[in-house]
C-alpha cells in the first residue's frame, strides 16, 4: 500500500504543477485505470493524509484532474475519459456502501 499511496502522491504534485508530458500522463492513466476493486476498498480505509477523510477521496480527486486533462482542447482524449469516469463511479459506490 505504501508504494501506492506514493504514487498517488507524487501524481498530485505533477499534475498539480502542470510539469507533465504524454508519457508521465500515460503512466499516470494506465496506473488509475489498473487500481482494482480491492485496492479502492484499501484506499477507502486507510486515511494517510489528514486533509482527506480517507485516501480514496485523494485517489477520485487525481481521477477528475485527469479528465480535465484528458477533456481539454488539445488532447480531446474522451475515451480515456469514459474509463476514468468508470472508476470515479466505482470509488463513490465504495464510499456509499461502507457510510
Amino acid at each position: 500500500m505504501g508504494n501506492s499511496l506514493n504514487f498517488l502522491l507524487q501524481a498530485t504534485k505533477v499534475l498539480h504543477n502542470r510539469n507533465y508530458d504524454d508519457s508521465e500522463l500515460k503512466i499516470i492513466y494506465d496506473y488509475l485505470i489498473s487500481i482494482d476493486n480491492e485496492m479502492l476498498n484499501d484506499y477507502f480505509n486507510t486515511s494517510t493524509i489528514l486533509t482527506y477523510k480517507n485516501d480514496l477521496e485523494l485517489y477520485v480527486e487525481i481521477l477528475k484532474t485527469m479528465i480535465t486533462i484528458f477533456e481539454s482542447e488539445e488532447k480531446q482524449e474522451y475515451e480515456k475519459c469514459g474509463l476514468l469516469i468508470k472508476k470515479i463511479n466505482e470509488s463513490i459506490r465504495i464510499m456509499e456502501t461502507e457510510k
